[in-house]
């Protein structure tokens, strides 16, 4: 009989009803791990779940909202008992030059992408400093290391979350809680594709010449996938990775080095 790196765990994943949360998902349960498949888009998140099996449960859940994300921890627990990790991978894009960009488009990206990585951290956390382990992810960007024109508010709120994994690394380090970042690079998810498409629009420009600029970021000459980004999720989940926090890998083709 074979042995999941997961086994036994549990996980909250924000975000999971596709693309990069999806194949985390994915991931976690073919190691042996049962899931909470956290997304706003409850219909899609049920497809999902059962898509994956028995281990996976579907959660409708604004993260934006505090009340809601306390909902979803106790959610994990009722189900499962023990909340072993938090993927902290619910993400919007919004595409705008700084001088036309509106107050409510800069705070939809903030609180989607930043606030929320706070609020969900915060509720999975008395539950794991009781049981002195845990392990929370947050799904960055390299747009969190570099800035890119257009994307302003996308960039600063992950920029945002990599200060708050080292901060939170440090806090919760006595508990044997790690805390790490993932910064996937260009990635065809529907979310990524929406922002090329949004990018091109915004700035004038055919979404040819955008996708010409994008597949030539690499040194590696292609574009990730998101089984490369759950590989990574799942090695930072178990315990192949246990003296690492307050990391930001990234999987991006080399796009950014450091």
């Amino acid at each position: 009989m074979t042995h999941g790196r997961l086994d036994g765990r549990a996980a909250i994943i924000t975000g999971a009803a596709g693309g990069i949360g999806g194949a985390i998902a994915k991931a976690f349960i073919a190691d042996g791990a049962r899931v909470l498949i956290a997304d706003r888009d409850l219909a899609a998140g049920e497809a999902q779940a059962k898509a994956l099996g028995d281990a996976a449960v579907a959660f409708e859940v604004d993260v934006t909202q505090r009340a809601a994300v306390q909902a979803m921890a106790q959610e994990a627990l009722a189900r499962f008992g023990r909340i072993d990790i938090l993927v902290n991978n619910a993400g919007i894009i919004r595409k705008a030059f700084v001088r036309d960009m509106s107050e409510e488009t800069w705070d939809a990206v903030m609180d989607v992408n930043l606030k929320a990585t706070f609020l969900c951290s915060q509720a999975v956390l008395p539950t794991m400093i009781d049981a002195r382990r845990g392990r929370i992810i947050n799904i960055a960007s390299i747009a969190g290391k570099v800035g890119e024109p257009t994307a302003s508010a996308y960039s600063a709120a992950k920029w945002g979350v990599l200060g708050f994994t080292r901060s939170l690394a440090l806090e919760v380090a006595p508990y044997d809680i790690l805390v790490n970042a993932i910064c996937p690079g260009p990635i065809p998810t529907a979310l990524g594709q929406q922002g090329w498409r949004d990018g091109a629009e915004v700035q004038g420009v055919g979404l040819d010449q955008v996708m010409a600029r994008v597949n030539s970021r690499s040194p590696l000459g292609r574009l990730g996938t998101v089984e490369q980004v759950a590989r990574m999720a799942l090695f930072v989940a178990s315990d192949d990775c246990d003296f690492t926090t307050g990391a930001a890998f990234n999987v991006d083709g080399g796009i950014v080095m450091g």
